[in-house]
């Protein structure tokens, strides 16, 4: 398949900044999702899971945040809980990103990668539908209220979760600073690793 285009779109793909109403349809939301499907995974495991919060379940969300960021940073001022708690509402729908890692012989680093590569394709998959998407996280992965509020089983742990939305303004793709491909790639062959000469 050569498809100029598609790279193109993986290419311009950026975070959206600022996201409002509407949130995506349900149809939307589920085409974004099985865009998971597809990522690399060793054994087929689907070693990921997803809530979605939406209305009154970013509430839940947010409480759920504040809570775990308390049980982590004793002391935390009621300003500080609050701007945790406020993450959970600036878009109108939310993907929480769960690493479900599943017992057996495939390395539970491998399953978390491809939960992460899950994370990547539900961004990838928004942008190509029009919808903007940022994939936030907090410090703190595990706490009891959000292993209550998630359903957290023995070894999940949250990844982040996806803003979902409409860009609330039209916004200029700024510049991103080309890979240092000569700096960070090498190539080995018989000799040893050499330099990675670009172009």
């Amino acid at each position: 398949m050569n498809d100029p285009a598609l790279l193109d779109l993986v290419l311009s793909r950026r975070s959206a900044a600022a996201l409002v109403e509407p949130g995506p349809t349900r149809a939307e939301l589920e085409r974004v999702l099985l865009a998971a499907g597809a990522v690399p995974d060793h054994g087929l495991l689907r070693p990921f899971r997803f809530v979605i919060a939406e209305g009154e379940g970013r509430a839940r969300f947010g409480d759920a945040l504040a809570k775990t960021a308390a049980e982590h940073r004793p002391g935390m001022p009621a300003t500080g809980l609050e701007k945790v708690r406020a993450k959970a509402f600036r878009s109108p729908t939310i993907v929480v990103l769960i690493a479900s890692p599943k017992a057996g012989k495939i390395e539970t680093w491998e399953q978390n990668a491809t939960a992460a590569c899950a994370g990547y394709a539900i961004v990838l998959a928004a942008h190509a539908l029009g919808i903007g998407a940022v994939w936030k996280s907090v410090p703190f992965t595990k706490g009891q209220a959000l292993t209550e509020t998630l359903g957290l089983a023995e070894g999940e742990e949250m990844l982040g979760w996806i803003h979902l939305g409409r860009a609330a303004r039209e916004e200029e793709l700024p510049p991103r600073k080309p890979l240092a491909l000569g700096e960070m790639t090498s190539v080995l062959d018989g000799d040893g690793r050499k330099p990675y000469v670009v172009g």
